[in-house]
């Protein structure tokens, strides 16, 4: 299932994510829209474009909110990413999983422009096929359980609303939203 509703962005979007991605590598022009918004009516999760500058982008959800950007990154560094392939390797059916990759793939494509999709096809099938067969993030699509990134796995399953390991997701992130939104997303 795609996101229920894409927003476009909005002058005030760009100025608040420009602030909530100060620090790291982002380029404005790979958001298509906000996938979702917290309560505060604050971009947090982006849909981005497939193709960026003529290459693959494989990343269709970019969790913008830092604050649970930094919240993905202390469970990273506390082995998140090992414990979310454990729980899935024991609580998630792999068809769920691979579906779940299926269906980012799909999306990719559906995101792709007619002239997109005609010049993959025709020029740079090896790309086209990239886009096609990977999952989350370019996961390759595969039966076991490799996650890649915390925040690629939040992304997807707010954006989504589901995600193989839901309950696994809901545990650790008891909240998804900041108490503060002048702290982490306004100048």
């Amino acid at each position: 299932m795609p996101p229920l509703y894409v927003w476009p962005l909005r002058p005030r979007d760009s100025s608040v994510l420009m602030h909530q991605m100060r620090g790291r590598s982002f380029e404005p022009a790979i958001a298509l829209g906000i996938a979702r918004r917290c309560r505060w009516g604050m971009p947090q999760v982006l849909l981005c474009v497939p193709l960026f500058r003529g290459k693959p982008f494989p990343t269709t959800f970019w969790l913008s909110c830092p604050f649970l950007a930094m919240m993905c990154s202390q469970m990273e560094a506390l082995g998140g990413i090992k414990q979310l392939e454990e729980f899935m390797k024991d609580n998630a059916d792999d068809r769920d999983w691979l579906d779940f990759n299926v269906e980012h793939a799909l999306l990719r494509l559906a995101l792709l422009s007619r002239g997109e999709r005609r010049y993959l096809q025709k020029a740079r099938k090896g790309m086209m096929d990239r886009l096609r067969l990977s999952g989350v993030g370019g996961i390759a699509r595969r039966s076991e359980f490799n996650v890649k990134c915390l925040h690629l796995q939040v992304a997807s399953w707010l954006a989504l609303r589901k995600h193989p390991a839901e309950s696994w997701l809901k545990e650790r992130l008891s909240t998804v939203e900041c108490e503060e939104p002048d702290r982490f997303c306004i100048n």
